[in-house]
């Protein structure tokens, strides 16, 4: 049936129904209404605040999708009201649970724990009404329409704050209101947290167990999946066979990008066989399947790849959550492809379902991703501290011998990953002083109050790693010096040179990015800036204007890139003379030397720093 838009008279009767239907979700938007509403109104005033208004976000979202799960689950089965009521008052004791166990500012794979846990949640509400029945086409049903509806409920969303954003704005043109910026972001948090909850929990079909007879099946979806998903992973197919047979011929490592790629491959291919699953045994669609069958035997070999990738880091260079998932992923995958292959039933509710199991199994626990990557990097520090004589017990000490430049770089590269990810408290089981007691005492640098003021979480933590470089006398410059850092997507060059101030008259540090350096010189202004979207700096000294050229910087590096990936080394020596550029003024010569460079494989420029060399003509 066609849908119009709701008219106000609606919306106040889907307001009704779904809060007699879904009580306990309606009082979860509200909460995470509320506090972003909070959150907005006392931004930059108290990061304590701040961070307990997200918290309450986070767990109003869990909440939400969770009870929603439950509440479909009740509706399909047969509970008693006194059930109900002890399962939604569970789902009130966890939500309250995970308010103290999530804390993004404490520690940053919270995040992740975060994001895991939404994830599962959602995929619960595809399965929870049907899960063990045996319902399949009414599992498929359900999963149509409730996307179909949220898709909608966005496009209505958007529509009703873009019109009443455009008559708020009005108002400050026409009457000299002064609406700003959180009055447009309050609107577009109650329109997204009330009304597209209250849209699409009233779009949630009732007679759940009905849909089983329904043979709905929109020609654009077969259309879409025809020809545009199919057709995409045949073509990652294709390629990444390809590139399996290249690395068999040749006997080389694949590189981490193939992981990203497989998985690219696994979700255009799972997605969809999804979507044509009502229609798959039909005569017209033999051929579909056949893309079924097929598919599920081109990802044997890929799997195989993706866990050669992965392996072959991880021995190397231990777990961290990126490689756990990888793994776990290769896994699923390898199990959904041997159920599919051999199983008879084809019951396509095992894919959200297992894969719901295994982000839960993931966020905590010591087979979690996080406890599992945090054990692994802390056996990589001692045995790289015991190497070098420095472990005492269980306990790295401070370095006595001074290690190679890549042991330090490695030992460097694991203490930050810890700090960032874990936090200091994570070094507990391989220190002999308390990190707790360090960390605290180490935030009273700034405030005396923890938390108390706008203390940046980043500086927090460059402290934290500072007291651990001095702790166990590591050198980060020694093992960073002037060297070409590799990344997927991004390089950092570095020079740690020292610089020659003894040819300049004064010496400024300038950090290319959207900052300005300005500064008086003999009376005249100078101005260096960035071209905006250009490898390109601009710089004006008194009426001159002059501009440096980056691109030919960028290519000699990008060269001696490709150079190093043909060599497999992990750093390249860059000398200071390759990062230099020189520029004359009239009674002015400048130096800049770069200390550091961001650029992508697109050879644009990200970011840079360096220092001004200023010589003053006689």
């Amino acid at each position: 049936q066609s849908m119009k838009f709701p008219s106000l008279q609606t919306f106040v009767h889907s307001i009704r129904s779904v809060l007699l239907r879904f009580p306990l979700e309606i009082g979860f938007a509200l909460l995470g209404t509320v506090a972003a509403t909070v959150l907005i109104e006392i931004s930059e005033l108290k990061v304590a605040a701040e961070n307990f208004c997200l918290r309450l976000i986070m767990v109003a979202n869990l909440g939400l999708v969770l009870s929603l799960s439950l509440s479909l689950f009740f509706e399909s089965n047969a509970f008693s009201f006194l059930k109900k009521i002890l399962l939604r008052v569970f789902i009130i004791l966890l939500a309250i649970a995970l308010f103290y166990l999530i804390d993004p500012l404490k520690r940053e794979t919270d995040v992740f724990r975060f994001i895991l846990l939404a994830l599962a949640f959602h995929l619960s509400v595809s399965f929870a009404a049907y899960f063990g029945k045996g319902h399949i086409n009414a599992f498929w049903q359900f999963n149509r329409i409730i996307f179909l509806r949220f898709l909608i409920g966005g496009i209505y969303s958007a529509a009703l704050f873009l019109g009443l954003a455009a008559a708020i704005g009005s108002m400050n043109f026409l009457f000299n209101f002064k609406f700003e910026w959180d009055t447009f972001a309050i609107l577009w948090v109650w329109i997204a947290g009330i009304f597209q909850t209250v849209f699409f929990l009233s779009g949630v079909p009732v007679n759940l167990n009905d849909l089983e007879e329904d043979k709905t099946y929109p020609v654009g979806l077969k259309i879409f999946t025809q020809f545009v998903l199919i057709p995409l992973a045949t073509v990652y197919a294709i390629i990444l066979l390809a590139y399996e047979a290249k690395i068999l011929i040749e006997w080389e490592l694949p590189k981490g990008l193939v992981s990203n790629l497989i998985l690219g491959y696994a979700v255009f291919g799972i997605l969809s066989l999804l979507l044509i699953y009502p229609v798959r045994d039909q005569d017209e669609n033999k051929w579909l399947k056949t893309f079924s069958r097929s598919f599920y035997y081109v990802l044997i070999p890929l799997i195989l790849l993706l866990v050669w990738a992965v392996l072959a880091r991880v021995i190397d260079y231990g777990i961290t959550e990126e490689r756990y998932f990888l793994i776990i992923l290769a896994v699923w995958l390898s199990f959904i492809c041997v159920y599919f292959l051999i199983s008879k039933g084809q019951n396509i509710m095992i894919i959200p379902f297992s894969l719901c199991l295994v982000m839960v199994l993931s966020v905590y626990g010591p087979q979690g991703a996080f406890s599992t990557s945090r054990r692994s990097q802390i056996n990589e520090l001692k045995q790289l501290f015991e190497k070098q004589g420095s472990l005492d017990g269980d306990n790295i000490i401070a370095l006595k011998l001074k290690p190679g430049k890549e042991d330090m770089a490695r030992m460097i590269n694991i203490v930050d990953y810890l700090v960032n990810m874990h936090g200091l408290e994570s070094f507990s089981p391989i220190l002999k002083r308390d990190p707790g007691l360090v960390a605290d005492s180490l935030l009273s640098v700034q405030t005396k109050k923890k938390y108390d003021s706008r203390t940046n979480k980043w500086e927090i933590k460059s402290r934290q790693k500072l007291w651990l470089y001095t702790y166990l006398n590591l050198k980060p410059d020694e093992a960073r010096g002037s060297i070409l850092n590799l990344g997927i997507n991004m390089v950092e060059v570095f020079n740690a040179d020292l610089l020659p101030l003894n040819e300049a008259d004064y010496m400024l540090p300038l950090s290319i990015s959207s900052d300005t350096l300005s500064n008086i010189i003999n009376a005249r202004k100078l101005l260096i800036s960035r071209v905006a979207n250009q490898n390109k700096l601009k710089v004006i000294y008194g009426s001159e204007e002059k501009y440096i050229i980056l691109d030919t910087l960028i290519n000699q590096l990008d060269i001696e890139l490709k150079k190093q990936k043909l060599a497999d080394k992990q750093t390249l020596q860059v000398s200071r003379q390759v990062l230099s550029q020189n520029i004359e003024f009239d009674g002015l010569s400048l130096q800049i030397l770069f200390n550091r460079i961001n650029f992508n494989d697109n050879k644009d420029l990200l970011s840079a720093n360096a220092y001004v060399l200023i010589k003053l003509k006689n």
